[in-house]
């Protein structure tokens, strides 16, 4: 077996792993910012779901806080999105006040280095367009090579060669991006972007930190917009930050009475809309009007009476009364146990409570329904 064979082979070998590796690690620029960070995914159709963001090569996972029963009674702790399933996203959010105070951290951080990089960020981001630039010369110089060596005669690279340069020019493609000069411009900029689908069309604005061939990540964004708090779901008011409530379930002559007290400790002032069944249809409907403002450590309390027999069927009222406190952490200085937990969703009637407020919150979105609308910082230069 002549020299140049083995170079070959081992050529392949070596190239052929060092691009499997690369595959398998490789994630995608924008969604891997998300990893670790509680994130909510919005699908197209309005459905939510949200957890700690797991990022792979091949798709995303979200880590529930605590298990979370689905449509079939069967008890999960993850939600599964594989890479196929992407399409479907209308986009990601990584709302402020649904973070640990340690991620809140991190990401004012992540902020602040967005909007005032330092010059070893503005430098690592031009040596990268700089490679991603050279990506097609490396190539092209790699093929002339081989070109060369087959026409030297060297015979038992001739059936290498075109395998040879497959694996190569994709090792190369997985270390580069696709570069766009309207979106570099604007990098670290605060820019308008809209999100349309043909069905729906949402305009949000904030400061532009990365984008790659299918997303596009947009930080420190003011969403005003109707939230929707389901009173039943534990791991959502336990991750509401800015919200405390108190809840007291009691029975007075086969009536379920609850009442709140909401503690509201946002920026931003909190309009109460409405509480009502969270499942429509049926003998199951509730609706009680509030439309209530909330300033920021203002508070709210009110009574819920005279609900349908169909959302306190199940409710044992043998252990009421009862009362829950949902208070975020870094206020009660305790977690809320697990068994409160399984008490809580077994006495809860299914209620949501919905309201306006603005929230701060960064959008991860996919660049085939996103456009780059208008830049809202003035640039002074002549690039």
């Amino acid at each position: 077996m002549d020299t140049v064979l083995l170079v070959s082979i081992a050529l392949i070998f070596i190239t052929a792993l060092f691009s499997n590796i690369l595959q398998r690690r490789k994630r995608d620029r924008v969604l891997r910012e998300m990893q670790n960070f509680h994130i909510t995914m919005q699908y197209k159709d309005d459905v939510n779901v949200w957890g700690k963001a797991r990022i792979y090569a091949n798709g995303l996972e979200f880590i529930y806080t605590d298990s979370h029963q689905n449509s079939y009674g069967d008890m999960t702790t993850s939600y599964i999105i594989q890479e196929d399933e992407l399409s479907k996203v209308w986009a990601f959010f990584r709302y402020h006040n649904e973070l640990s105070p340690k991620n809140q951290l991190r990401r004012e951080k992540e902020v602040r280095n967005t909007i005032n990089p330092s010059f070893i960020l503005r430098f690592s981001r031009w040596f990268r367009n700089i490679l991603n630039a050279f990506n097609d010369a490396i190539n092209e110089a790699l093929s002339v090579f081989l070109n060369r060596m087959k026409s030297s005669g060297v015979g038992s690279l001739k059936q290498q060669n075109k395998y040879i340069q497959n694996i190569s020019t994709s090792a190369l493609g997985l270390m580069g991006n696709v570069y766009n000069p309207i979106l570099e411009r604007y990098i670290h900029r605060r820019v308008v972007i809209v999100i349309n689908t043909g069905e729906r069309k949402q305009t949000y604005c904030g400061f532009l930190k990365e984008y790659s061939p299918h997303w596009i990540s947009l930080l420190d964004c003011q969403i005003r917009q109707k939230h929707s708090l389901e009173l039943d779901d534990v791991e959502r008011l336990r991750l509401q930050r800015d919200i405390d409530m108190e809840i007291l379930i009691t029975e007075e002559e086969g009536d379920i009475k609850i009442d709140f007290l909401l503690s509201y400790y946002g920026v931003y002032r909190l309009k109460i809309i409405e509480i009502q069944s969270s499942k429509k249809g049926g003998k199951g409907d509730y609706y009680q009007r509030i439309n209530q403002m909330i300033s920021s450590k203002g508070s709210f309390s009110m009574r819920v009476e005279n609900l349908p027999k169909k959302l306190t069927e199940s409710i044992d009222i043998e252990q009421l009364p009862v009362e829950f406190n949902m208070i975020a952490e870094e206020r009660s200085g305790e977690e809320f146990s697990p068994i409160e937990n399984e008490i809580y969703r077994d006495l809860i009637p299914a209620l949501k409570l919905n309201f306006f407020t603005m929230r701060i919150a960064d959008i991860y979105a996919p660049r085939s329904t996103t456009m780059l609308r208008s830049g809202a910082d003035y640039i002074d230069d002549d690039d």
